[in-house]
């Protein structure tokens, strides 16, 4: 499916009189990207990209804000994936440090409780909250 971006004069005449109609674009092409994804795994991973992408725009104090939270996590991806590249030797040996760390899980309905990794830190140490 081939999903056109309406042209960018289009875009800012919608961000300043229809921003709800913006919104709705903006989720549309969203789920029609998500929906392309060739395999189950990929859309699994771009409704948790979107989720990411969404939780941080809500805690951000405006949009410009918005805008720099996201522009941060598209550096910290884009510096692993060069880390990769480059080194994935040094890249292996993080994962593997972090998955040596356990936590006791307790389920809650059910009786019992397992052991999982724990998730990773959004922002680093000493990032600014923006």
């Amino acid at each position: 499916m081939t999903v056109r971006l309406p042209a960018f004069d289009v875009l800012v005449d919608m961000a300043r009189n229809d921003p709800q109609g913006l919104e709705t674009l903006r989720r549309s092409l969203t789920n029609a990207v998500i929906t392309a994804a060739p395999t189950e795994d990929a859309r699994r991973k771009l409704r948790g990209l979107a989720f990411r992408i969404d939780m941080e725009r809500r805690r951000a104090s405006s949009p410009l804000a918005a805008t720099v939270r996201l522009s941060a996590l598209m550096s910290e991806s884009l510096a692993r994936l060069r880390q990769s590249m480059v080194d994935p030797d040094a890249l292996r040996a993080d994962d593997r440090a972090d998955d040596g760390q356990l936590a006791d899980v307790v389920c809650l309905g059910r009786a019992g409780s397992a052991r999982i990794r724990p998730a990773k830190t959004v922002w680093p140490p000493g990032s600014a909250d923006l």
